[in-house]
C-alpha cells in the first residue's frame, strides 16, 4: 500500500526576453527603397498606405503623406512616390501622368508589382513611354519593386 506520494517539481523556464515579432508591414518594400531619411517628401498612393506610412516614419522618413485617390496630386510635391499595390496595368497607365507631374526633378517612383514577367514588361514599357529613366527591378523578401526616376533634364512642364 502506498503511504507517501512525492510530486516531482518541474523547473520553470523563464520567458525569453525578446519575443519574436511579426515582420513590419511593407518591410520588403522599404528595404528595396534604400535610405528614406534623405527624401524631401514621400507620397504613398493607393489603398494600402497607413501601415506603410507608419513604417516609413519609423524608418526615418521626415515627411510622408498618403493619398487614396490620385486626383489630388499637386505638381512638384514629392521626391518619392510609392505605389504599394497596383490594381491593374490599365489603372497604372492612367495614374502615371499624374505621378510624373507630382515628382520633383530627379524624383523617383517605386511600384510594387506581381512577379509575373508579363506584368513587369508591361509596366516597364509604361514607365518608358511616360518619360521615366533608370528603371530597375529589386527583389527582396518575396516582393518585386520596380523603381524609376524623373530625369532632371528635358522639356519643362507647363501647367
Amino acid at each position: 500500500m502506498l503511504t507517501h506520494l512525492r510530486a516531482a517539481a518541474v523547473p520553470r523556464r523563464a520567458l525569453p526576453s525578446h519575443l519574436p515579432q511579426p515582420p513590419e508591414p511593407g518591410a520588403a518594400l522599404i528595404e528595396s527603397l534604400g535610405a528614406v531619411d534623405d527624401e524631401d517628401h514621400i507620397l504613398l498612393l493607393g489603398e494600402d498606405g497607413p501601415d506603410l506610412m507608419c513604417a516609413l516614419l519609423r524608418a526615418g522618413a521626415p515627411h510622408v503623406s498618403h493619398l487614396r485617390n490620385p486626383e489630388r496630386l499637386e505638381a512638384d510635391s514629392a521626391s518619392l512616390v510609392i505605389v504599394p499595390h497596383v490594381r491593374s496595368v490599365d489603372w497604372l497607365a492612367g495614374v502615371l501622368v499624374r505621378i510624373h507631374r507630382a515628382l520633383m526633378a530627379n524624383g523617383r517612383v517605386a511600384i510594387r508589382i506581381d512577379s509575373l514577367p508579363s506584368t513587369e514588361n508591361a509596366i516597364r514599357r509604361l514607365l518608358t513611354l511616360h518619360g521615366f529613366t533608370a528603371i530597375r527591378v529589386n527583389r527582396a523578401l518575396g516582393c518585386q519593386v520596380l523603381s524609376a526616376e524623373v530625369p532632371a533634364f528635358g522639356l519643362r512642364r507647363c501647367a
